[in-house]
This record gives C-alpha cells, sequence and structure tokens, in this order.
C-alpha cells in the first residue's frame, strides 16, 4: 500500500464501486447496519482511492469489494467481507458461519459469480 495511507488512515474502511447499483445498494444495506459509524466508505472512484493504491488499474472497476482494516490488511471479495462482518453490531455472531468447513470455497464461489455478473442486477 501507498505511505500516502498512513498520512490519512483512520477507521476500517470498505471500498466499493460507487457505478455499481448492486454494490451501492450493498454499501447502504452495510452502513445501515453500522450504526455506531465504524466503517468509513470509499468509492474506487474518489481521489482518496488513487491516492492509497496508484498502481491500480483506473479505469476498469476493482473486481471485488477491499476491507482495509484498522492494522491496514487489506481484504478482497469474500474475505472482505468476513473480516469486516466482527466490525458490525452482531456480526462476530454471523462471521462464526463462514469459517465452518467448506463455508469459505461455496462463498468464495458465490461471491465470485455474483462479483462477475453485478452489472446485470441493474
Amino acid at each position: 500500500m501507498a505511505s500516502s495511507i498512513r498520512e490519512t488512515w483512520g477507521p476500517d474502511t470498505l471500498v466499493y464501486d460507487r457505478d455499481c447499483e448492486l454494490c451501492r445498494w450493498t454499501q447502504g444495506w452495510i452502513s445501515a447496519w453500522d450504526r455506531k459509524g465504524r466503517i468509513r466508505y470509499l468509492p474506487f472512484q474518489d481521489p482518496l482511492f488513487a491516492a492509497w493504491f496508484p498502481d491500480e488499474e483506473r479505469a476498469v472497476p476493482p473486481k471485488a469489494i477491499f476491507f482495509i482494516d484498522r492494522d491496514r490488511r487489506l481484504w478482497v471479495g469474500f474475505e472482505a467481507f468476513r473480516r469486516m462482518l466482527p466490525v458490525l453490531p452482531y456480526g462476530r455472531l454471523l462471521a462464526v458461519f463462514f469459517y465452518l468447513p467448506g463455508a469459505s470455497w461455496i462463498s468464495n464461489r458465490i461471491y465470485e459469480w455474483i462479483a462477475r455478473n453485478r452489472y446485470r442486477f441493474q
């Protein structure tokens, strides 16, 4: 990650595609769930994203959400969702199910299919 992250870092951050209706809906759903405001929401189209990820291809949206935790670790796709859950109210209880044997494999396949087809849901 770029050194500029250290200068602007704040709470856990969810990076999503602002041009995707499904992504915006998901961000809104998570934001409503996040009643304590623990997560920052950043569209990848935001200039701050370019500062944090100068090597990312800006013309093409990321193929998955990013979750950047307070320790500056980057999680992508299903793993981003799974790592974000404990930050949300009662999310730790739900996260347990995503650590059961086979849950990661199945959930990754479902997430990848949804991510590939996300513009069809508009």
